[in-house]
């Protein structure tokens, strides 16, 4: 999936976002909340093999992430409650621990990645390595295990998250946060390159160590960042022109508030990320503001109608401009609007929206 993303461009009479269920089909109207006669029922054959050929068209993507840290609803971090056309979910920090609900989300076409960060990580032979707890390991002449130095290696960790979320859980990929304060512990910034080389060799277009799917897909590989400064260990010129055929998409993140590289003032701002970018580019707002279960919000008493308009204009823009699409750190708080999930069908109604068929 590492071609460029285009505007929508299929006729196979696309989503219709409907209150009583996630998405619905049609053939005739894009109506945002009534179904009419030739609409397909969710738990239908037809409606499955509708859904899946969306996601396999050229659209523009729709993504969030799923936050389980005990703050909102458990039914908003339930794999199986995810709406239909979402394309892909990074499940952040905890994350729905029932295998059912992971295979009824990717059963709709979801793409299914997690969400890593470099500072979790160890470096080969390092004392947190598992292979050094194999029996009869000897560890290699002048590595300290406790010390990361320019010279590790990230090979074993690379292969340990492959085997873990690809093989053993048949998730579809990982997403690195690439942002300050991300990188230390055993992977310093000045290792950021050799660490993402690591990985690309277990995921994304460029794997060698990966297994293709049956639909002939390798496992994605996301590069999850907010920054756009140059000339730094982690700049972009740094670690991603050099390497950007390793990633599928880059998802750029947005904070309204905070000491953050970028603030996401508006699409005002689009430019330069794009020009940094290119059509990976994938703009993402802060779900943090969204309003709570019990009502309460995080800015209040306008953050969550300014994360709302956020993630609409980016919809808008993306739509407008080529771009790759849009969606929402902590979408799962989206869960708390009703109906569900509200605003990212608002956003894929936006940049995908209903065509009659030929």
């Amino acid at each position: 999936m590492n071609q460029p993303i285009h505007k929508y461009s299929f006729c196979i009479g696309l989503l219709v976002l409907i209150t009583g269920s996630l998405f619905s089909f049609t053939s005739t109207k894009s109506d945002l909340h009534t179904r009419d006669s030739t609409s397909l029922s969710a738990d239908s054959a037809g409606y499955l093999k509708q859904l899946l050929k969306y996601k396999a068209s050229d659209h523009l993507l729709a993504v969030g992430y799923v936050v389980a840290d005990g703050n909102d609803p458990e039914a908003s971090t339930n794999l199986s409650n995810l709406p239909d056309s979402l394309d892909i979910v990074s499940l952040f920090v905890g994350y729905d621990p029932n295998p059912d609900h992971w295979r009824a989300a990717q059963k709709k076409g979801i793409k299914i990645v997690r969400t890593i960060a470099p500072n979790s990580a160890y470096f080969d032979h390092s004392v947190n390595d598992p292979i050094t707890k194999t029996p009869g390991y000897v560890r290699p002449a002048g590595i300290d295990p406790n010390i990361a130095n320019s010279t590790s290696t990230y090979d074993h960790y690379a292969k340990d998250k492959y085997m873990q979320y690809v093989v053993q859980n048949k998730w579809d990929g990982i997403d690195v946060d690439i942002e300050t304060g991300m990188f230390g512990a055993e992977v310093p910034a000045y290792n950021a390159a050799k660490f993402l080389s690591a990985l690309a060799k277990y995921f994304g277009p460029n794997c060698t160590s990966c297994t293709i799917s049956s639909n002939g897909k390798k496992p994605l590989f996301i590069y999850d960042t907010d920054v756009i400064f140059r000339g730094r260990n982690i700049g972009y010129d740094v670690l991603f022109v050099p390497f950007k055929s390793n990633y599928d998409y880059v998802y750029f993140q947005s904070y309204i508030g905070g000491n953050r590289a970028w603030r996401g003032a508006g699409t005002q701002d689009f430019p330069p990320i794009v020009k940094a970018y290119g059509s990976k580019f994938i703009a993402l707002v802060n779900g943090d503001q969204y309003i709570h279960a019990n009502g309460g919000q995080d800015s209040a008493p306008d953050g969550d109608a300014k994360t709302i308009a956020s993630l609409l204009s980016y919809a808008q823009w993306m739509k407008d401009n080529n771009g790759g699409g849009a969606g929402a750190y902590r979408m799962s708080r989206d869960y708390n609007h009703k109906p569900v999930f509200k605003n990212i069908r608002e956003a894929i109604q936006i940049m995908n929206p209903a065509k009659q068929s030929k």
